[in-house]
Parts: structure tokens; C-alpha cells; sequence
């Protein structure tokens, strides 16, 4: 017995250095599901030749949604039909057409005839570059809806209680308009909704899913998720004032229609698909090495924005207390703090430094030749209760929890991440987190309903433009790792610093959980990079046998504690897609 599990053991071991853990875990569950404890029994499958070809792709999956999709659409005709909704709503269905997609607005008029729920009107609204020739060329597709070319005509030519806003190329699903209805009956406060969309093709596939976080508005400036399909409640854009010559382009009515929405919500269901063809044409125009462009990169690259300068010119630098834990890692240590010294631009910060207990000689002498503060902790290594001795200590208006197996790369980083940090409702802030080769080690912890948590992305290259360039933007998220995490002393010290009881794991989780809690946002951004070995102080103490029982990798108390304490985790993390499993892939369906 001994002997297959330590084969089962080295095999996984192998499958995780060449695929990855989300292959591991896809093959792993694959098999768990078909042969039970069989597995570790008789553990002899030829894993990269017969599971390779069972394991489905996500293209596979997402046809296995799409199946459940058009099933659940036959059952909405059926819902539909027997008058279960007690708000039925009108909708005025706003198709925005400019220019560019004016050839394919029969496409959306189509989709929109096709609803199951007919509750609602068409109203087109024309970009002013449109001149009288392009509207006689198309007078066949404009039949029986109302045709405008003013925003500030938009009120007195609808009847409808919301406005659902298209543009032209797009198609809308079967039962979208029944979903929204739904939706509304449930949630009636809700001002504005978005929903998730995908693509289509000419053969009228849809692909490549886009499964949207709730709302955030900081991914908003970097990441148009919003305009592809937005419906909004009538009354709430009566209260937005429109300029004349209003460039009414979907992000630019979206941007506005924001900042007047106090409830938002997000419909976790693609009811609206792309036109990929248009798309893809765009940008070939846009790329002279157009033979290059592969389906994922046109549609990563879609929705990308200019991303907002977070930058801050502080008259009077803030002090940053920058703060460290360690143990007997003189070399890494050394080379972190040579790399603060060497690449900070920013000029008002202290260095605090706290050791616990370490025995090495030469740490010892190296502390005598610093100028930073060096604090003693006594005990096993607790994470939490090391970083909040040294608050104790700080004088600094923000705080930077800082791995010592950390190394600084970029001279702006520390001014960077103030910056972004001191951006009004940002309660906290964690950059890009690289390992040497230039993979991902950190880009934003996801909280899965379990309550364990995963860095997505990891080992993935840096610069990669996957799942819409997520990996390059400034964008909340539920957690950022305590290798580097920066927050103001204010917010630190009202939600009440790090929980004493998360020894190794979950501190910083737990903070960030906090800091949302208390109505600030936790934000990711990949403006600013370090370098990260990936808890190499834990990993020494466990190769070194030094690691207490009770600090385990697999730290079972702390989980237990964790998600008896945020119950409300059961309900998944809010920014990322329910529909979503492992590392942004398309959860599997029974």
C-alpha cells in the first residue's frame, strides 16, 4: 500500500511541475469521480496518454453550458407562459448604431424579436456621423421601430419603465429579456444591471465566455465589461443631464449612467453575444500582422481601455512605515532590503525589521550594521502578531506588509503603490508578484466557497493577456497576499490590525476581508512588480524539520477558524464568476 501511494504521490508531483495545478486538479477530480478510493489502491493509469484525451477542453465545457442554457430557455418559454412574475416591466430596447456596425443592426433587431418575453419596444439611436445615405441603404431593417439621432430625444419617444441598452451587431438570447424580468422581481432596488455575454461566429457558435466579477469600478477604467448589454431603470436616466453634442458611444452612456446608479447589479448569465466577425476585422485593421491574430487574443483584447493614471503628487511625501517579518534568513533578508535601498525613489519611508528568535551569526552582525529598527519576537513564528508588534512601533501614516523574500525592481514601486493606496475608497492595495523566470507568483487572491484561496494566474507569464487582460489592469478582488500588502494606519487600526489567531496562513486574508467589510475596496494592480520566491521562509522551516506541527502547509485549525468566522464565504467570492472553477477555467457541469 505504501508503495502505491508513493507512486500516486510522485506521479501527481510530475503531472504539477509539467501541467500545472489546474490541470492536476482537473485530472485529480476526474478520477476521484470515476474510481473512487480505488485510486489509491491500485494508482497504475498512464495519465498523459489516456486522460489527456477524456479531460474536456473549455471549449468542450462551454458547449456542455450552452446545452444547459437552451434547456433552461425552453423552460423560461414554459415559466413565461403560466404568468409566475408579479413586476412585469416594459422594456425600450436602445440599439446604438454608428458608422461601423450599422451593416449588421438586422442581427440585433432579429435577437430582439425573437424574445420569449415581449413586454418591450425598439428604439434605435443613430451616431450624428451617420449621414441620410447610410439610413436609405438600411430602410428595410428599420420597419416598425423608432429612429432617433438625440439622446435628449430619448425620453419622449419610449414608453418602456427600463432602457436596455445594445449595440447594433450584438444579439441578445432567446429569454433574455425574461431573465431580466426575473431578476428585477427578485431584486427590485436593483438601477442598473449588466449581465456576462460571449461571442458568436458566422456559423452562429458561441464562444470564449467573458464571466464577469460584480461590480467594480476600478476594473471599469481599465476593462469596458459593462457596455456590450446594461439595462437601466428609466427613472434614474431622467436624473442624467446630456450635452448636445454628446458623443453617445455605449462607455461614454455607461460612464455616465455610474455615477448616478447607487445600486448595481450583475446577472451571472451570458444573455448577450458579440459579433466576433466585426471584431476581428477591427482589429486586423488596427494590426498590420493581422495573420497573427489568434480567436483569444482579438478577445482579450476587446474590451481593453486606457487605463486611469492612479498616479498621486503628493506636496508632503506621507511617511511609510515599511515592515518585515523574518527568522534566520540572513541572505534573503540582506537582499531585500539592498533592493529597497537601491530602487526607491520615494524618499520618506522607515524600515522595520522583526526577527524571531533567529540564531544565524551573520544575521546577527548584519542587524548590528543596519540603521533600521530591529524588533525581537519571542515564540513560534506567528505572521500576524509579528507585523502587529512592529504597528506598535511605526510612526508611518501607511503601512507596507513586506515578505523578506521579497526583491524590489522597479525605483517608482513604493510611490506607486501610495499612490494607488491613497485613492478614495482603496483600503488596501497588493502589486504584481513575479517569480525569477517571469511567471506570475501573485496577481490577487480568489476566495473560493470552501474557503480555501488561490493566487489565479500562477506561472502563467507576466505580460500574458489572458481571461481580458486581468492580469494587467488595477481591479478589486477579495484578498491580496501579506508578501506585499499596503494599507493606511487609519484603515489598519479601525478594522482592527491582524487577527492574533492566524499564526502562518489566513492573516492577511482575514485583514482584507475586514478592510471590505468596513466599505473600502481591496484592489490588485499590476502597475507596480516585485520579485517573490513564495513563502520561502515557510518552506525552509518545514525542508528543515523547524516548522511546528500545528503551522503544517496544510494548516487545518486556521482553515476551520477562517470560514467559521467569514460564514458568508459560502456564497462565493463576489469578484469572480460563480460560473468560473479553478484558475479562471469554466466550472465543470454534472
Amino acid at each position: 500500500m505504501a508503495s502505491k501511494l508513493s507512486l500516486l504521490y510522485h506521479t501527481s508531483t510530475e503531472i504539477i511541475n509539467t501541467y500545472g495545478w489546474s490541470y492536476f486538479l482537473r485530472i485529480a477530480s476526474y478520477e476521484l469521480r470515476k474510481q473512487g478510493f480505488d485510486l489509491f489502491r491500485n494508482p497504475t493509469l498512464d495519465y498523459y496518454s489516456e486522460l489527456e484525451s477524456k479531460i474536456e477542453t473549455q471549449e468542450d465545457l462551454y458547449n456542455r453550458y450552452m446545452e444547459n442554457f437552451d434547456l433552461e430557455v425552453s423552460r423560461n418559454i414554459s415559466q413565461n407562459k403560466e404568468g409566475l412574475l408579479k413586476i412585469k416591466p416594459k422594456f425600450t430596447v436602445v440599439i446604438l448604431v454608428d458608422q461601423k456596425n450599422l451593416e449588421y443592426i438586422s442581427r440585433t433587431i432579429e435577437s430582439i424579436k425573437e424574445q420569449i418575453y415581449d413586454n418591450y419596444e425598439i428604439l434605435i439611436l443613430f451616431h450624428r456621423t451617420l449621414n441620410d445615405s447610410h439610413l436609405d441603404n438600411n430602410k428595410q431593417n428599420f420597419q416598425g421601430v423608432t429612429c432617433i439621432s438625440k439622446i435628449l430625444d430619448m425620453q419622449k419617444n419610449s414608453s418602456g419603465d427600463f432602457f436596455c441598452f445594445v449595440e447594433s451587431g450584438n444579439k441578445i438570447s432567446k429569454n433574455a429579456l425574461f431573465k431580466i424580468t426575473h431578476f428585477i422581481n427578485t431584486k427590485p432596488d436593483s438601477e442598473l444591471i449588466y449581465t456576462d455575454h460571449d461571442f458568436y461566429e458566422k456559423n452562429n457558435l458561441r464562444t470564449h465566455p467573458f464571466f464577469k466579477p460584480d461590480w467594480s469600478p476600478f476594473l471599469f477604467r481599465s476593462v469596458d465589461y459593462l457596455s456590450t448589454f446594461f439595462i437601466l431603470k428609466k427613472d434614474v436616466f431622467n436624473q442624467i443631464s446630456f450635452d448636445d453634442d454628446f458623443s453617445y458611444s455605449a462607455y461614454s452612456i455607461g460612464s455616465k449612467i455610474v455615477e448616478k446608479s447607487k445600486k448595481i447589479s450583475h446577472i451571472k448569465l451570458p444573455l448577450c453575444s458579440i459579433n466576433y466577425e466585426y471584431h476581428l476585422s477591427k482589429q486586423k485593421k488596427e494590426h498590420k500582422e493581422s495573420s497573427r491574430l489568434d480567436r483569444k487574443t482579438v478577445v482579450d483584447k476587446i474590451h481593453l481601455l486606457i487605463p486611469a493614471n492612479l498616479e498621486t503628487n503628493f506636496e508632503n511625501q506621507p511617511l511609510v512605515s515599511i515592515i518585515i517579518p523574518t527568522k534566520n534568513n540572513f541572505k534573503i533578508l540582506k537582499r531585500c532590503l539592498d533592493s529597497i535601498k537601491q530602487y526607491t525613489l520615494y524618499k520618506n519611508f522607515e524600515i522595520i525589521v522583526v526577527d524571531n528568535d533567529s540564531t544565524e551569526p551573520a544575521l546577527k552582525q548584519y542587524y548590528e550594521s543596519l540603521k533600521c529598527t530591529v524588533l525581537n519576537f519571542n515564540g513560534n513564528f506567528n505572521f500576524s502578531k509579528m507585523n502587529n508588534l512592529a504597528v506598535k512601533e511605526a510612526k508611518g501614516d501607511f503601512f507596507v506588509f513586506l515578505n523578506d523574500d521579497t526583491k524590489v525592481l522597479q525605483k517608482n514601486w513604493l510611490s506607486r503603490l501610495v499612490s494607488v493606496c491613497s485613492q478614495d475608497g482603496v483600503g488596501a492595495v497588493g502589486p504584481k508578484l513575479i517569480f525569477s523566470n517571469n511567471t506570475i507568483q501573485h496577481a490577487g487572491s480568489v476566495i473560493l466557497e470552501t474557503g480555501a484561496s488561490f493566487h489565479p494566474f500562477q506561472n502563467i507569464f507576466e505580460s500574458s493577456s489572458l481571461h481580458f487582460n486581468f492580469l494587467n489592469v488595477t481591479r478589486e478582488c477579495s484578498a491580496v497576499t501579506g508578501a506585499c500588502l499596503v494599507t493606511k494606519k487609519e484603515v489598519f487600526d479601525k478594522v482592527g490590525g491582524f487577527d492574533d489567531d492566524f499564526d502562518v496562513y489566513y492573516g492577511d486574508t482575514d485583514l482584507c476581508l475586514k478592510i471590505i467589510n468596513s466599505g473600502l475596496s481591496v484592489l490588485y494592480t499590476s502597475d507596480t512588480k516585485l520579485l517573490h520566491e513564495g513563502s520561502h521562509s515557510i518552506k525552509s522551516k518545514m525542508e528543515n524539520n523547524t516548522l511546528e506541527k500545528n503551522q503544517s502547509h496544510f494548516a487545518v485549525e486556521n482553515h476551520r477558524r477562517f470560514i467559521n468566522k467569514w460564514p458568508e464565504l459560502k456564497n462565493g467570492d463576489p469578484f469572480y464568476n460563480s460560473n468560473l472553477g479553478w484558475d479562471y477555467s469554466i466550472k465543470s457541469i454534472e
